[in-house]
């Protein structure tokens, strides 16, 4: 069998279809949320909502997705669906959005970012199961890379769009609440045209050997909540771009520039992690973040905070999609979104702890100190995540 033969035949039937499909969900999806996303704390303020109640809505929301994703990444493989999960998830964010048009009451939106984030918790374990079993074990790297790029851009799209809507409409910020319900009903329309891929099982005497999960996956998940625990919500990134001088009105166009950066790098080290051995890219993402983060807290000029914010886009483009590509290598397809569920889910109920020490340290030192521990703690995870940590043996 010839190089070429061979490759067409390790490809799954229908799964460079679904990689396509899947990246325009993706993108749509996110136009949507980000078109949303940006003025909803405003949005909440104009109900009556104090910064603290804000903050637990928002803390609800989060911890929603996060304990939610285990359960359902469990419940798709028990089943063996995943284009079901991924339906559901994506349809239940989607019919809610229109209700934030019409909300008259906090609670509504407590009421909607809740359905919104449950519907993220029951479809992402289940899409990245599919987009693993879509693409080649020697084609994973790029394939989530693909994905990851489309969520970027359509995360870098939605602000832009929020404000050419708002600046139509009049600053009628319930317009654009209404409008994205658009985009979000093209992505569950484009999952009609996903196919369902049977994995090859994997023989069970080696699942039981491995037992639940993997030990390998085990320390990989270890590692990643120490990082986790140095990687604070992204609103701190903004924080500091406004203590430095930068206007609110600017803050779109830099959470843009994140995501177009990302969105490039991603299919860009997504490809090199298939070429060399995939770990070495991982280990390098949290020396580049350790980087970014006390370079954030070092620098206090606007155009410094411009050129690290298109920094942490590269950042992203090392990790969220490689990682996904590396769990798919150390789990067998029978057990992939029971371990995409556990491995959202501990960054989920990380990232509360991480927000509430970053902003400690900001409160009582600087956020330079703030800065410099995140820093730390990526550097820590670093020296756990050594080569000679993880077996080289992948899973197939």
């Amino acid at each position: 069998m010839n190089s070429t033969s061979k490759t067409l035949a390790d490809r799954p039937r229908g799964g460079r279809r679904n990689l396509i499909l899947l990246g325009f969900v993706s993108f749509f999806n996110d136009l949507a949320s980000q078109m949303i996303y940006p003025l909803i704390p405003g949005f909440l303020a104009s109900l009556g909502a104090n910064n603290t109640l804000i903050g637990i809505i928002e803390g609800i929301a989060e911890s929603t997705a996060s304990l939610t994703k285990a359960f359902f990444g469990w419940l798709s493989d028990r089943l063996r669906r995943r284009k079901l999960f991924v339906f559901l998830g994506y349809t239940l964010s989607a019919i809610t959005k229109p209700f934030l048009a019409v909300a008259g009451h906090w609670g509504v939106v407590l009421g909607v970012k809740f359905a919104e984030r449950t519907g993220k918790g029951i479809r992402t374990p289940a899409r990245d199961t599919l987009i693993s079993q879509s693409v080649s074990k020697k084609r994973r790297g790029l394939g989530f890379g693909f994905q990851r790029a489309m969520d970027r851009l359509g995360a870098a799209g939605g602000p832009l769009l929020a404000m050419l809507v708002l600046y139509l409409a009049k600053n009628n910020v319930r317009m654009v609440f209404l409008l994205s319900v658009i985009p979000a009903a093209v992505a569950v329309c484009l999952i009609f045209f996903v196919r369902e891929i049977k994995a090859l099982k994997t023989a069970a005497a080696e699942l039981r050997k491995q037992g639940a999960l993997s030990s390998r996956f085990k320390w990989f998940a270890a590692v990643i909540v120490i990082f986790t625990l140095g990687n604070s919500s992204n609103a701190f990134l903004f924080l500091r771009a406004r203590e430095v001088g930068i206007d609110q009105y600017w803050m779109p166009l830099l959470w843009s520039i994140y995501a177009i950066v990302g969105s490039l790098a991603s299919p860009l080290f997504g490809s090199l992690s298939d070429r060399i051995n995939r770990r070495w890219i991982i280990f390098a993402s949290f020396f580049v973040y350790a980087g970014i983060y006390f370079m954030f807290g070092r620098f206090s000029s606007p155009l410094a905070i411009w050129l690290l914010f298109a920094g942490y886009g590269i950042y992203y483009g090392l990790s969220s999609g490689i990682f996904r590509a590396f769990i798919a290598d150390l789990v067998p397809a029978e057990r992939r979104a029971t371990a995409y569920g556990v491995f959202e889910t501990l960054i989920g109920l990380m990232l509360f702890p991480a927000s509430l020490i970053f902003g400690l340290l900001w409160d009582k030192f600087s956020a330079q100190v703030a800065f410099s521990v995140g820093a730390g703690l990526a550097l820590m995870a670093a020296a756990l995540f050594l080569p000679t940590q993880i077996a080289r043996r992948k899973v197939s």
